[in-house]
């Protein structure tokens, strides 16, 4: 073979041009010009020859397609035909079970009861009580009995009918007897086990009962939710029966109004399921009261529960606190999880707060109309919590209450619930006895033989010298109880404001009693420890020097002057100090150095504070600093 154009360079190997870049001679292509011709035009006929087998087998592929669609249609409506065919034999082998399931309850288990009753000779269980147990069950037995019949002979001769929804559409109505069985369902297991705890002859027949062949062994109870799971299953049958039926089908438009019944019975049946869940919360917050206590009431619903510390006159002490929508319980745990109720305070006139110093982020405050008190969570957010939850309950419980009232407005009604309440008519919360080391009233502080007392009108902490007197108070119902004298002075207003009343104030003694005061100077007693509108307040460990022993204080900051305090709501100070000319310096060795800050004075030093946390001490060096400038 001869190769003109042979040339190999670099980077082409021999063997490379051989194979792809080969050529016919010349001179031979020359002589062989007929030949040639000849293949060409061979070759442009088989090509055409080509083209039109081509275009046929296309043809073909299409036909034949069309055909496999065709066939596949066919045989996937044939599918969806036997489907239907099988979910109605369904929809009607589960309707056999169902009443065989309502036949059991309300005509064996009763001929059960009565069999006992006649071997025993005396009534086993009253007929009213087991009627409220198998309630309704008579009308569903009658119900799905009819239904069942019309759905076998439908399925007997589907080949005539090939419908069943129309079924469903006229007994759509009656359907709704299920939300009644549901509304009334947990009542009834309740009393079931009621009967089976206080009735042993009445036990030992159910017990028989569940234990025999055609109980299968299993509980009454399973039987009797079987028609709360009903109508949910009607749903998926039905759902799944339209779901395969062809469009053009005469049962499609009935299955469509057949679901849209099931589904609207079904919606009712969730929304009256969920009121079962708070029934069956209420019960069992009810069994876990030691005594006998009417937890379950009309229209009370379960809204929160956890453990608070209730502060009482000296301690925190543990309690179990349940919201409801219309009343607030609090209970002490006991052995074997059990609680002992406490008190059940209505959220009317009820108010919730958190208190105003920041040394008490945790806590927030109850007033109610049978008691007050204060209460701490495990945390800031945990406080929130609580206080968004009841403050909501009452917001709407009070709303509720307003909507009955049409001689007023609203607002008008809001304002008598927030406003209406008289001194004494509502319990007052209690100062803690270690957040006052002096009375309230005349500041003499308190001793081991000079003790605190509470006034039971307005909660402070006063001594023996100014509670003398006794009154009359609404919410102890008219009880006489110890009140400070400047309460007894109001309470005594508002009676000679109140012309109708009869009561009269009491004295508690003969005897009045005195004690040297102290003489505390004015400027002392300007600003109390619970001060409002202060630019920072909280207790701090001070000490006067570095080898000086720490001591735990309360101070406030206003108007730019520290004032110093031995308890949080002691309305005198111990201290005064303006800040003005005085500077800070910060702590910066030891493994407390960002708890603490000194405070100066022309380089002397004067106290050193040291905070519980990082963040409140940096909010107190932010306060000093800000107090220590004089504004122009």
């Amino acid at each position: 073979m001869n190769l003109p154009f042979h040339s190999a360079g670099p980077g082409w190997p021999d063997s490379d041009v051989d194979d792809i870049y080969e050529v016919q001679d010349p001179y031979h292509r020359c002589h062989d010009t007929d030949y040639e011709s000849g293949w060409l035009e061979q070759n442009v006929h088989s090509e055409e020859d080509q083209i039109h087998s081509s275009e046929e087998e296309d043809n073909s592929s299409t036909s034949s397609k069309e055909h496999m669609n065709e066939v596949d249609r066919q045989l996937e409506e044939e599918i969806k035909r036997k489907k239907v065919v099988h979910i109605a034999q369904e929809i009607m082998s589960s309707e056999k079970v169902f009443v065989d399931v309502l036949k059991l309850l309300h005509i064996d288990f009763r001929e059960a009861v009565a069999q006992a009753t006649h071997h025993n000779g005396k009534t086993i269980v009253d007929e009213r009580i087991l009627n409220q147990i198998l309630y309704y069950l008579p009308q569903l037995y009658e119900l799905n009995k009819d239904l069942l019949k019309e759905l076998e002979e439908r399925v007997a001769h589907w080949t005539d009918h090939q419908r069943l929804s129309d079924i469903f559409v006229k007994k759509g109505p009656y359907l709704k007897m299920y939300s009644t069985y549901i509304r009334q369902f947990d009542i009834n297991v309740a009393l079931l086990d009621e009967q089976c705890r206080k009735n042993p002859g009445f036990a030992a027949v159910v017990r028989e009962f569940e234990m025999s062949p055609r109980c299968a062994n299993l509980a009454l109870k399973h039987y009797l939710l079987k028609p709360v799971q009903r109508i949910p299953q009607y749903q998926l049958l039905l759902t799944d029966y339209l779901k395969n039926l062809s469009a053009d089908s005469e049962d499609h438009k009935d299955t469509q109004a057949a679901l849209f019944i099931v589904k609207e019975v079904a919606n009712h049946a969730n929304d009256i399921m969920k009121q079962g869940d708070n029934f069956q919360k209420l019960m069992q917050i009810q069994y876990s009261l030691n005594g006998q206590h009417e937890i379950v009431q009309p229209g009370r619903i379960y809204l929160k529960e956890g453990t608070l510390m209730k502060l009482s006159r000296k301690i925190m002490q543990p309690r179990m606190f349940f919201l409801f929508n219309d009343a607030l319980m609090y209970t002490t745990p006991v052995q074997s999880g059990q609680y002992r109720l406490n008190c059940i305070l209505s959220l009317a006139g009820m108010k919730v707060s958190k208190p105003s110093q920041e040394a008490y982020q945790n806590e927030l405050n109850i007033e109610s109309v049978e008691r007050s008190f204060i209460l701490s969570a495990n945390s800031a957010s945990e406080r929130d919590e609580w206080l968004e939850a009841i403050a909501t309950a009452i917001d709407d419980y009070t709303k509720k209450k307003i909507t009955f009232i049409s001689s007023r407005s609203q607002e008008e009604a809001e304002e008598a619930v927030d406003n209406g309440a008289l001194l004494g008519s509502k319990a007052p919360i209690w100062i803690p006895d270690l957040r006052a080391t002096m009375c309230m009233i005349c500041t003499c502080e308190f001793t081991l033989t000079w003790r605190r007392h509470h006034c039971r009108a307005c909660g402070k902490v006063v001594c023996q010298a100014c509670s003398t007197n006794k009154y009359y108070l609404e919410y102890l119902k008219n009880q006489p109880a110890r009140v400070c004298d400047q309460c007894f002075s109001k309470l005594q207003e508002n009676k000679d404001r109140c012309a109708s009343t009869s009561i009269s104030p009491l004295k508690a003694g003969a005897f009045s009693f005195t004690r040297k005061q102290k003489k505390i100077p004015a400027a002392l007693k300007e600003v109390s420890a619970n001060t409002e509108n202060s630019s920072m307040s909280g207790y701090l460990n001070r000490s006067k020097g570095n080898k000086k022993q720490w001591k735990r204080l309360w101070f406030v900051v206003k108007d730019k002057v520290l004032y110093t305090y031995a308890a949080s709501e002691d309305v005198a100070a111990l201290e005064s100090q303006p800040l003005l000319g005085f500077f800070l310096r910060e702590e910066k060795n030891g493994p407390a150095r960002k708890l603490q800050f000194k405070l100066y004075h022309k380089n002397t030093l004067f106290y050193i504070f040291k905070a519980d946390d990082i963040p409140t001490a940096q909010r107190w060096i932010e306060t000093f600093q800000e107090a220590m400038i004089l504004e122009e």
